[in-house]
Order: structure tokens, then C-alpha cells, then sequence
């Protein structure tokens, strides 16, 4: 997903909220220094929704 988002820019991976009366956040690389990670970015806000998905 890294890799993607990576060479597709910050806008090309979104995720809905789970509450379809919510607006869904954009999907963004971060890096802490040593490892990129994915983290959702909903109005300018680093958010945790992709957390709170349901594992499958």
C-alpha cells in the first residue's frame, strides 16, 4: 500500500467510514524516521480509522 500511495500521491486510496452518514478520510504515507506506515488523514487531521476496521 506503501508503494502505491507512494507513486500515486496522497489522494488515490480512500476509506469510508464505517457509518455511511460520516465522511471517509484519505489514506497517506507517514514516516517516523525508520518505517512508513500508512495512516488515514480526514480534514487535515491524522485520524485512526483504519484501526477500527474490522479485521477479516
Amino acid at each position: 500500500m506503501v508503494t502505491y500511495i507512494e507513486k500515486n500521491g496522497n489522494f488515490s486510496v480512500w476509506c469510508p467510514d464505517r457509518n455511511p452518514q460520516l465522511t471517509g478520510a484519505w489514506v497517506h504515507v507517514h514516516n517516523n524516521g525508520r518505517i512508513k506506515y500508512v495512516q488515514t488523514v480526514a480534514d487535515g487531521r491524522k485520524t485512526d480509522n483504519l484501526l477500527s476496521l474490522p479485521q477479516k
